[in-house]
């Protein structure tokens, strides 16, 4: 494990980890690296000093003076570069305007680098608090049909911990401290573009909210920053290609995907309503209930954005029975039924540690998540096992947290350059 060097006048932008591409190999990284369904928006200025840059364009070129100059912000954001003191893209007096009336970047504190070439970065935000993002590289591969490019995948966090109370994850024993803003979640891209740009990784190709915290719990600013991200004109991400990941909290929230303009993921791990209750005990609904409601979601949707992801953490003696994975098929099959195109990812439970009131769970042993995945392939589901990323850093899934003070104890301190950006 390296500690990294991230330089530069902005920092860099780690969570649960996306499931798709699970063989895909590691980058070899040259260089260590750094109801009603109204929601309820507040407002995008999350700073005294002034407004977020990452806007739509007809709404930045009125701020800034020009939509020549907001095209010109946001060409210098996508490619990682900061506008503030991006000389080649930006006049002067953009750039004073930037300095003047805009708010500032999140600055990262600290990183760390996976023996498999995962990222995991620590953010400072403008209050002081932190999140943790991940930036994921993948090598090419090869399939049955074509061949695989390069890629990075993205991890952000949504919140500020979490309230969902997971009896698994080292998030949800944070508990919740607050939102994060569409222009401290946009951040994070900007962060791994930067990474990406400084250290020549694979473009970004994904972008996936299951870092820290329920998005549904922030849906307005969640929306607000998917339609930045898919926007031709600002990050230009393709909508298939963002994913937001919830535990379905609760009908109502569910019902606000309709406004989320990317790809749906349900973390079920467990099918039956009293162990759900157990391994997510903020769980109020029957787990048919909430598969209802994804449906009716799901079935309002094109065809090309109602693929549904399910996630099932596997944890030894507790999920990972035979019995359990008929259980989920039994659960899912109304939505196949429907006609939604369902894959499962199946997620070896990863050790969170020491973490506060913490059940001692121990990963399922490799017999028995294939016996779970052959279960719920008989049934014609497809079904992955994921590949566990960045866990020797405790950057996998359900192992963030923000721990500054033992991180920086362990490896030391590493700060963003920029003193503009840490304020």
């Amino acid at each position: 494990i390296q500690p990294l060097n991230l330089g530069g006048t902005q920092g860099i932008g780690f969570s649960r980890l996306m499931m798709s591409d699970t063989s895909a190999a590691a980058v070899p990284l040259s260089n260590p690296l750094p109801s009603q369904n109204v929601l309820q928006r507040p407002p995008i200025v999350v700073h005294e000093k002034g407004q977020t840059p990452f806007q739509l364009l007809a709404a930045l070129g009125t701020a800034i003076g020009g939509t020549g100059k907001a095209k010109m912000v946001w060409r210098s954001l996508r490619q990682g570069k900061d506008p503030w003191t991006n000389e080649e893209e930006l006049t002067e007096k953009a750039r004073q305007t930037l300095l003047r009336d805009f708010e500032p970047l999140p600055s990262v504190s600290m990183g760390s680098q996976a023996s498999c070439g995962t990222v995991k970065m620590l953010v400072r935000l403008f209050d002081g608090l932190e999140v943790e993002a991940v930036v994921i590289p993948h090598e090419g591969r090869p399939t049955a049909n074509a061949i695989v490019e390069p890629r990075t995948t993205l991890c952000v966090s949504s919140q500020v911990g979490c309230n969902r109370g997971c009896a698994f994850c080292a998030t949800g024993k944070m508990g919740f401290v607050r939102n994060l803003s569409v222009h401290e979640i946009l951040s994070q891209v900007f962060l791994a573009q930067q990474c990406i740009r400084q250290h020549s990784l694979p473009p970004l190709h994904n972008v996936v909210f299951m870092g820290m915290g329920e998005p549904l719990n922030n849906a307005g600013n969640v929306a607000d920053a998917v339609r930045i991200l898919t926007d031709d004109n600002c990050f230009q991400i393709s909508p298939s290609k963002v994913t937001v990941s919830s535990v379905g909290p609760n009908p109502d929230l569910i019902h606000t995907t309709k406004d989320i303009r990317a790809m749906l993921a349900w973390s079920v791990h467990a099918a039956d309503d009293a162990l759900r209750r157990q391994l997510v005990p903020t769980t109020k609904h029957p787990m048919t209930l909430l598969r209802d409601t994804y449906k009716e979601v799901l079935l309002s949707r094109t065809r090309g954005m109602s693929v549904f992801m399910v996630a099932v953490t596997l944890i030894n003696g507790v999920n990972d029975a035979e019995k359990h994975a008929r259980e989920l098929v039994e659960l899912l099959l109304p939505l196949r039924e429907a006609g939604i195109k369902l894959c499962v990812d199946l997620i070896p439970y990863n050790d969170i540690g020491d973490v506060a009131g913490s059940i001692k769970f121990e990963r399922a042993q490799p017999d028995r998540v294939n016996a779970f995945q052959k279960v719920v392939r008989s049934y014609g589901l497809t079904c992955f096992v994921r590949v566990t990323r960045g866990d020797d850093e405790a950057a996998a899934c359900g192992q963030l947290v923000t721990t500054a003070g033992k991180l920086r104890r362990k490896r030391g301190s590493i700060a963003g350059d920029s003193q503009k950006q840490g304020a």
